[in-house]
């Protein structure tokens, strides 16, 4: 075999070694954004869960409240029934848009614990609105983990000469995820 021969054999085997490189790193890169979507996921539906406990402590401190807490309760079901009967509910961005009504309805709940002060005392209120800061909190970190690996991902995919594995193995963009923009949310979702 000629020196030719060698170089070619060379070029083919490097082609194919950086392929499967490039390949591998699209895969890991969307295991890992996998992985943080179902962080944000497993928070929310942590809060999903405490909802009825926050309901049985604030509905006898917050008669003037009902309204909030009957949106809060709404919604949730709402998000519930949309887990039980997924072809009911459209999009995914349905789901979306009523978790970001459910952090905004939060977010003015708390709004009005700041202005009781029979409310700040009671410490099983305080408690279960303190476990729900914390788990907002954590989902909304992982969705800030999540957006930042699918950008990464995105350039990824787009950049050249990994573009044309991307394009041959049909790895497509991601969308991003917005969690916890409680300024575009409608509040009549319940």
């Amino acid at each position: 075999m000629t020196f030719v021969g060698f170089a070619v054999i060379f070029c083919l085997g490097a082609l194919i070694l950086w392929s499967m490189y490039t390949y591998n790193n699209f895969r890991e890169k969307q295991s890992r954004i996998d992985f943080w979507w179902d962080e944000v996921d497993v928070h929310l539906r942590f809060r999903r869960d405490l909802i009825p406990s926050l309901m049985d402590r604030a509905r006898p401190l917050m008669k003037k409240e009902n309204p909030t807490l009957d949106r809060i309760a709404g919604i949730r079901e709402k998000i519930v029934q949309s887990e039980i009967h997924p072809e009911q509910t459209g999009l995914p961005e349905n789901a979306e848009r009523l978790e970001n009504s459910l952090s905004a309805e939060f977010h003015s709940l708390q709004d009005v614990f700041r202005k009781h002060a029979e409310i700040q005392i009671n410490p099983d209120l305080l408690t279960v609105m303190s476990e729900l800061a914390s788990i907002e909190g954590k989902a909304l970190t992982a969705c800030k983990e999540y957006n930042k690996l699918t950008n990464q991902y995105n350039s990824s995919i787009k950049s050249f000469p990994a573009n044309l594995v991307a394009g041959m193995l049909r790895f497509n963009p991601r969308e991003k995820r917005i969690f916890g923009e409680w300024k575009d949310t409608v509040r009549d979702t319940a």
